[in-house]
């Protein structure tokens, strides 16, 4: 089952034309058809029906079938100057469909916009079938699930974003005491190394070290600002190093999380193209057991030229009970009772049902199976990058260890040149020599000790300002976690919500129908959902009232043809607003009405007329005859004889 994404926005001009060629008994015609309602009048044999089966294929329905003997057809809408197409063409033996027609859902056209004879809720109603997958075709549970698994995902990422941000904020005293201690150490070294600056200068240059000294000093202090230097290159090096490590343990974690399932991968293409075989197969199927139901249909009923000479009325009681007229079949010429033939075709009719159920199912296990194998294609690339990523880094790895091992080398090199000129100060030391260059000491260490400090204080800065950041997105995550889980309730009570309304719907209508249709024996039809674990069943009562004022329960077997004509189409007309199909698809045809009375006709039609912008209604002349004149009229003599 699948759940159309088309939307379209309502027609804005006024009316819309239908163009046919080839189409059921219908050579070629243009019929334009003005918003409201329009009623399609003419005895049988007029193509009345031809005319709707072409309009439900024009808008995306299963229905419409090649006109016997043409080699291709069309049923072609125009709307505000765009058209949509449905293209027949017969290719052997078998009748192709392309096109662009109004909706690519054309479960949604099939079940609630033809509410044609064979429409599959009218049927399920005059055979007592059960509703609920019917009426609940359009929504698509699978996907929903997954929705609401991608949703999950999003708002658990969301909560472990708030839960560090959490753990972040708590961080944060301390941190601001620690920048305040780094400050004031800071601000204390500042002024130490203003005063020992302002020593060095008070010493007289008449008392400085000799050359020797001199240089040596500062020999000294350039090794040791190199040693400083590469110290640090080797902790940033180290660093580095252990954040490689740390994305190589990441990397590997994932990667043992990652399931490649390549021999899923094969199964899933391999079961998806047999699907497709399969779903191919039953189209053309489909196709054919439509048209030899529709031409049979159509000859049943008059649609075609020499049906007159077909049959033999052998008898009074014949001409009166046209299922007893013998007819002489027209596929191998023995005398055949016209009910043998009608009965066959309900066995086709319903078996072409049983075949686009099938169909569906087939769309369906397609449709998950290319999700999965789409999904497992991603984790394949996933993988695929990640061993990308992991050779990256151990080749990192490997730069930083030879890194480190020519630092730690240099670094020792350094220790000992370090310690060699230290030896050779200490040997042309005076007491002179000795003050100046122990105030030298000091500065560099000071110098040194405020480097480290001013470091430390922006790297607690940064910690801070991205505390701060983070606490400034915490309202907006939360919004976010607040709407993913209405999204996530919406999602879990869609299916209910669209349940009850399918039920609400169909209570209220039904009621409001039979009392506008006067069905004075049936006190009540109401819809009962049903939920057993997480299935949901529709379970349809009839309730009669007998001479008494008595009501009881009934079967919906023991309904008039007209009382279930009435019931199916108010079923069908429940699914078009339970799913708000009106707002895609503002149109609604309807047709085989003759067992109801022509008035009920009258009052149906006038109950039904708001619920979409266009309204066609084929009828005999005798049934329309009761309707206002501001109803528009086609005389399907005038316009599709």
């Amino acid at each position: 089952m699948t759940e159309s994404t088309v939307e379209k926005e309502s027609f804005s001009s006024g009316s819309l034309t239908l163009s046919i060629r080839n189409i059921g008994g219908i050579h070629e015609k243009r019929v334009i058809f003005d918003r409201g309602v329009t009623l399609l009048t003419g005895p049988n044999a007029t193509n009345r029906t031809s005319l709707l089966r072409a309009f439900t294929g024009a808008l995306g329905g299963s229905a419409g079938v090649l006109r016997r003997g043409a080699d291709s057809g069309h049923a072609t809408l125009t709307i505000d100057g765009e058209e949509y197409t449905r293209q027949y063409e017969r290719v052997r033996d078998t009748v192709h469909t392309t096109g662009t027609p109004y909706t690519d859902d054309e479960t949604i056209v099939d079940l609630f916009v033809s509410l044609v004879e064979d429409n599959p809720i009218r049927r399920a109603v005059r055979v007592g079938d059960d509703l609920t997958d019917l009426l609940l075709a359009p929504v698509d549970t699978e996907e929903l699930e997954s929705e609401i698994s991608s949703l999950q995902s999003e708002r658990k990422h969301v909560d472990e974003r708030l839960n560090s941000i959490d753990r972040e904020r708590k961080r944060l005293p301390k941190l601001e005491e620690r920048r305040a201690s780094l400050q004031e150490r800071i601000s204390e070294v500042k002024s130490e190394l203003d005063e020992l600056r302002t020593r060095t200068e008070e010493v007289d240059p008449s008392e400085t070290a000799s050359d020797e000294a001199e240089s040596l000093r500062r020999e000294f202090e350039q090794t040791q600002t190199d040693l400083r230097r590469t110290e640090a290159e080797l902790e940033t090096q180290r660093s580095i190093r252990d954040e490689l490590q740390s994305d190589l343990e990441g990397v590997r974690e994932e990667l043992d999380e990652l399931d490649l399932r390549q021999e899923e991968l094969e199964e899933a293409e391999q079961k998806i193209e047999r699907l497709q075989g399969r779903e191919t197969e039953l189209s053309t199927t489909i196709n054919a057991l439509a048209t030899i139901s529709k031409q049979n249909r159509d000859v049943l009923a008059g649609d075609e030229t020499g049906i007159s000479e077909l049959v033999r009325s052998e008898s009074k009681v014949a001409e009166l009970d046209p299922d007893t007229q013998s007819i002489e079949c027209w596929t191998c010429g023995s005398q055949v009772e016209r009910q043998a033939i009608t009965s066959q075709l309900e066995a086709i009719e319903q078996l072409t049902e049983e075949k686009r159920e099938e169909r569906r199912e087939v769309r369906s296990r397609i449709t998950n199976l290319e999700s999965r194998r789409d999904k497992i294609e991603q984790e394949i690339t996933r993988h695929e990058e990640l061993l990308s990523r992991e050779t990256e880094i151990q080749r990192g790895l490997e730069e930083r260890a030879d890194a480190i091992a020519d630092l730690v080398d240099e670094a020792a090199s350094l220790r000992e040149a370090l310690a060699d000129k230290q030896s050779k100060l200490e040997a042309v030391r005076t007491d002179d020599t000795g003050t100046e260059l122990e105030l030298y000491e000091q500065v560099s260490d000071l110098e040194y000790e405020r480097g480290q400090l001013e470091q430390e204080l922006r790297d607690v800065e940064d910690d801070i300002s991205e505390i701060e950041y983070k606490l400034g997105k915490y309202d907006e995550l939360e919004e976010r976690r607040d709407v993913l889980t209405e999204q996530l309730e919406s999602l879990r009570s869609r299916i209910e919500t669209i349940e009850r309304k399918t039920v609400e719907t169909f209570n209220q209508r039904m009621e409001t129908v039979l009392d506008r249709l006067g069905y004075e024996n049936i006190a009540r039809a109401w819809l009962e959902r049903r939920k057993t674990g997480n299935d949901t069943t529709f379970e349809l009562h009839i309730v009669r009232e007998d001479e008494s004022g008595t009501v009881y329960e009934d079967s919906v077997d023991h309904l008039s043809e007209s009382e279930r004509e009435v019931v199916g189409i108010v079923v069908a007309l429940t699914g078009y607003l339970a799913h708000d199909v009106q707002e895609r698809i503002p149109v609604l045809l309807l047709d085989s009405l003759e067992a109801i009375d022509a008035g009920r006709i009258e009052e149906l039609v006038d109950y039904i007329k708001s619920t979409s912008e266009f309204l066609v209604v084929a009828l005999l002349e005798e049934d329309a005859a009761p309707f206002e004149d501001s109803y528009a009229r086609l005389n399907a003599v005038e316009q599709l004889g």
